[in-house]
């Protein structure tokens, strides 16, 4: 359960929880289990915060802090989550369905088996994060950046990745059906026993991709 005390913080505003957290730099706020749908956290500080199964659903996440934040089980469902920092945050098994994500930085984080149906991820910055068994289905990737990001088995059908950085990702088993990948760089991406069936691929640069026991 979250900290009362924390969450009364939380609920003051921004410039109070800031402030607090600056102070308190060693402290990791539990906010855990907490509802704050639809909350206004526009540009909190959330870095190492325990949100473990908090109701986030709708809230205003832009420009927010999560660094390593610790956000398993958390609905996310349509949150606005524009040019919020994800770096290293822990987000397995989170519901980002429909949220907006545009040009976040989500670099190393875990999103394994993590709800991104719909998501709007364009121009995200994805390097050396984890989405294995995550379910993007229509989720919009435009240009944005999977630079050695792993993909073993997650569920693209539909996605957009046009114009985007797959260079070195692992797409090892994933479905990636009806998937729009037109312009983007996959050189050295490794397509193993993907499902590619009406996957749009014109202008693909594939050099030194691994497309073995694919599925076209």
């Amino acid at each position: 359960m979250a900290n009362p005390e924390h969450l009364a913080l939380l609920q003051q505003g921004v410039t109070t929880w800031n402030q607090w957290r600056e102070k308190n730099s060693n402290l990791h706020p539990d906010l855990g289990n907490a509802d704050l749908t639809g909350a206004n956290l526009e540009l909190y500080n959330l870095t190492n915060a325990n949100l473990e199964q908090v109701n986030l659903a709708g809230a205003d996440l832009r420009n927010a802090l999560l660094k390593d934040a610790y956000l398993v089980a958390a609905n996310l469902y349509m949150s606005d989550l524009i040019e919020a920092d994800l770096q290293g945050a822990c987000l397995q098994r989170a519901t980002l369905a429909g949220a907006d994500l545009y040009k976040s930085n989500i670099a190393m984080a875990d999103l394994r088996q993590a709800n991104l149906v719909g998501a709007l991820l364009r121009r995200v910055n994805l390097v050396e994060a984890t989405l294995a068994y995550a379910n993007l289905t229509r989720a919009n990737l435009f240009q944005a950046n999977l630079h050695l990001t792993d993909l073993k088995g997650a569920i693209l059908q539909e996605a957009i990745l046009e114009s985007a950085s797959l260079i070195e990702a692992n797409f090892e088993h994933a479905i990636l059906i009806a998937a729009k990948m037109n312009k983007a760089n996959a050189r050295r991406a490794n397509f193993k026993g993907a499902n590619l069936y009406k996957a749009e691929m014109d202008g693909m640069d594939l050099r030194n991709a691994l497309l073995d026991e694919t599925h076209r």
